[in-house]
Order: C-alpha cells, then sequence, then structure tokens
C-alpha cells in the first residue's frame, strides 16, 4: 500500500511564558528537567535532520465513510505549513506523510509499519479511531516513538499511562459522566434508553454513564447496540421507543446517532430528548440528522468550536485555514487538527534545539498552563508524568437554528491543579509564537 499524501508542516511557537494544552507537573515543586539526559538511552533522533523533521500519520482518506474525519489531519498541515512560512521550529521545516489505512486495523499495520520502518518518521501524530489504533499502539509504544494526541477517547491510550502515549479526546468514560450529570439536573426521574457502538466506544461510554447516574433518581430502561458497518438504527430507536425510554442517549458516530435522531423525528414522530456523544458535534452529524431533526439535541465540546466566530483565536484559525487549507470554510475537524498541531510545535520548542525522541517525550508530559489559541479562556489542559490527557475542560452544546452553540460555563476534569513551568531554552524567544488570540503573522 503506498501513503497517498506527503505534507510539508512547519511549527509556531506559543507566545506566553508557558502556556497550556496538557501539562503538569503533578504538584512538584522542582523545575522538570525535558532534556535527554533523563534516561540511559542514547538519544534516538530519528527522523530528526538538521533542516526537517518528519511526522506521520494514519487516516481514512478515501473509498470509506470515515473519511469524513480526514479534514483533522488538513487542519494539522495548515498549521504546520503556516509555521514553515516562518522558518519552522529551530530552523526545521516539519514534514507529515499521511498514510491511507481506509479505516482498515489491517491496512494501518501496514501504513504504520511504513511510516516507521521506511520514512523513518520521528513520531505518530494523532492517529485515528479506535480499532485501527489498537492495531499498532503497542508497536509504537515497545519501540519507543512518540504516539501524540490519539484521535479517539479510549481509556486505554492514558490509562496506564505509556511514556511515549497521549490521549487526544476526553476519554469516553469521563464523557460519559459529563452527560449523565446533565440528565440527572434536567430529566429527574426520568427512564433512558442507550444506543451504544457495539465496542469499546459503546463499552467505556456505557460505563460513564452508568456511573453519573447512580445514586440519582433517573431509570435505565433500555440499552440497544449496533454495529459500526450498519448506518441504519431504525430497529433499535423503535425498540427503545417500545421500551418506554423518555430521554435518549447515543454514544454512536455521527452516521448512526443521526439515523436515530431522523428515525425518531421522521418516522416515529417522537419529540424524545436526545443527547449524543462529543464525536457528533460537528456539522457532518447536523447535515445527516438534518437541521430540522437535529434541533434542540445536546452534546459537549471540549474547546472553542469553529462557530464561536467572534473569538479571536477562532478568527486566527480561519485567516490560517484561508491560507494554508484546502478551500471552504473552517469546521471543527479542521479546527481540532490545527489545535493538536500548535501543541505540538509548542512542546518542540519547548524542548529546545536539541531534538530527540525522549526529550520530547519528556517536554509533552512538561505542558504547563499553556493558553492555546482556541482553549476556553479559563481552560489550559496540563500534563504530568502520571497525566497524559490534554482534553479534560467541558462544556455542554446544543443544536439551535442548525448550529451548535455553547449553552453552560466550562467543567474542569483537571486532576493537575499544581504545575511548574519548565526552564525554557535560552533561544525560545526568538521562534515563532502561537497562543490564544494571538494575532496572526500574514506570511507569504
Amino acid at each position: 500500500m503506498s501513503l497517498t499524501k506527503k505534507v510539508w508542516l512547519s511549527l509556531i511557537v506559543a507566545p506566553v511564558a508557558i502556556a497550556l494544552l496538557v501539562t503538569a507537573c503533578g504538584g512538584n515543586e522542582e523545575k522538570p528537567s525535558i532534556t535527554p539526559e533523563t534516561t540511559s538511552a542514547p538519544a534516538d533522533t530519528t527522523g530528526v535532520t538538521a533542516t526537517e523533521v518528519k511526522w506521520g500519520t494514519h487516516y481514512p482518506l478515501s473509498q470509506n465513510p470515515a473519511s469524513a474525519y480526514a479534514p483533522i489531519a488538513y487542519g494539522m498541515d495548515a498549521f504546520f505549513k503556516y509555521i514553515n512560512a516562518q522558518g519552522g521550529v529551530y530552523g526545521r521545516k516539519l514534514t507529515l506523510i499521511i498514510g491511507d489505512d481506509h479505516y482498515n486495523p489491517a491496512d494501518t499495520v501496514e501504513v504504520v509499519r511504513q511510516l516507521v520502518e521506511q520514512e523513518k518518521v520521528f513520531g505518530i501524530l494523532s492517529g485515528l479511531g479506535e480499532s485501527t489504533h489498537l492495531a499498532v499502539y503497542k508497536y509504537l509504544e515497545d519501540q519507543g516513538i512518540p504516539d501524540m494526541y490519539v484521535s479517539t477517547g479510549l481509556l486505554q491510550w492514558v490509562e496506564p499511562v505509556a511514556k511515549n502515549r497521549f490521549g487526544g479526546n476526553p476519554d469516553y468514560i469521563m464523557e460519559g459522566k459529563f452527560l449523565a450529570e446533565y440528565i440527572v439536573n434536567n430529566f429527574s426521574g426520568k427512564k433512558v434508553g442507550f444506543l451504544l457502538q457495539n465496542d469499546q466506544l459503546g463499552v467505556e461510554g456505557e460505563k460513564g454513564l452508568k456511573e453519573g447516574l447512580q445514586g440519582s433518581d433517573v431509570q435505565i430502561v433500555a440499552t440497544e447496540t449496533y454495529e459500526a458497518a450498519n448506518w441504519d438504527v431504525s430497529a433499535q430507536t423503535q425498540r427503545l421507543k417500545n421500551a418506554g425510554a423518555e430521554v435518549l442517549v447515543a454514544f454512536a458516530i455521527p452516521p448512526q446517532a443521526a439515523s436515530m435522531v431522523k428515525a425518531a423525528r421522521e418516522t416515529l414522530a417522537w419529540d424524545v430528548p436526545i443527547m449524543v456523544s462529543g464525536i457528533d458535534c460537528n456539522d457532518l452529524f447536523i447535515m445527516l440528522a438534518t437541521p430540522e431533526y437535529a434541533e434542540g439535541v445536546i452534546s459537549y465540546t471540549f474547546g472553542l468550536q469553529a462557530y464561536a466566530t467572534d473569538d479571536p483565536g477562532v478568527q486566527k484559525y480561519e485567516k490560517i485555514w484561508a491560507k494554508y487549507g484546502t478551500g471552504g470554510e473552517l469546521n471543527n475537524f479542521e479546527l481540532y487538527g490545527m489545535f493538536v498541531a500548535e501543541l505540538t510545535v509548542y512542546n518542540m520548542e519547548v524542548n529546545g534545539p536539541d531534538l530527540s525522541r525522549q526529550s520530547f517525550l519528556d517536554a509533552a508530559e512538561h505542558t504547563c498552563k499553556f493558553d492555546c489559541t482556541t482553549c476556553f479562556p479559563d481552560g489550559p489542559v496540563m500534563t504530568s508524568p502520571t497525566d497524559h490527557r490534554i482534553a479534560k475542560n467541558l462544556v455542554y452544546n446544543e443544536v439551535v437554528n442548525g448550529k451548535w452553540q455553547q449553552i453552560s460555563d466550562m467543567v474542569s476534569f483537571e486532576p493537575t491543579k499544581v504545575c511548574t513551568p519548565p526552564e525554557l531554552p535560552a533561544d525560545f524567544d526568538k521562534q515563532p509564537k502561537v497562543g490564544r488570540a494571538a494575532e496572526f503573522v500574514d506570511v507569504p
């Protein structure tokens, strides 16, 4: 299988002295070391030259409905092109090689092995999918290859912590608890029915929901499952209605979540409150469900979204996308990709010019209060050696007039309350700067 696309990316630094996204030093008052000397192994500089750092990723780009998620990779590409135009990070441009895995685990194995063994990438960035990434995560872990910001919410990515791996989405158990809290606060005494994907997405989502509902007067009356390849869940929706459900919750990807909504609203004329996973909090879900039937559906997000066009940070991303993206208006998938790329750039800048896999991973797990461009104003995410999550600040969203809108204040699940900023490299201030609401630098 060939790797279908190479993209040259570059990184831009975060302008603030120490800013956000996922890093905290678990309360340790000493300055954390982020140098290769923290390990006795020789520094592994695979994928790094004087002029380049080479990254890889796996996404379905064609011949699969899941290719709807490919814009995440294109968002990373756009942000890194923006950085490359400013000279890169310590004079190094970034190359991103996107392997088309068709959302097929067997293809993912082939793609990732080619990235690692033939292309000699520095690391894998934001690989997509539960079953697909499950096929390669252990391979990456065994070799100590940076496996950054996996684009799924399996708890397995972050518990137990592996030095080389960081989660990119809120874990599904955290998400389930958050959605359950909304049900308890807004639908006291109601009967709830679940629609669950028949894999770890559904298993972990259900676990979080049950933990969040425990001790409340909300009753679970029915649970229906579906296979990921089956888009039509009309029969499951009918059974949930027959069971007497008064609230529906779906841990489902957009096609099935939209099918449930359309079956309830259009086929069954059932005006039941509906909540869906954060996977569905995007324009794709609304398009599939149709704006009319999606109206009033509740979900959540973990950062500012593309619809927040009055926010200076979102405006900055819009300008980057307009100049370096693949066309069209910025959407939430592309925005998420830029967020991941921005965090990666920041950690490379904090690392300093002497870059190795080990030193980068040390920097990544000591990110301290990095205030990214599209982070919530009071929600910098932090990491530590015992916490490799980057998405722990959540808000509820609702479809209003055909658009997702934020309807709550931020709720933080941040376990790391105190962190000590890392010592910054001497030439850190000479790097391009990024950060929430930072001015867009218009470069050729």
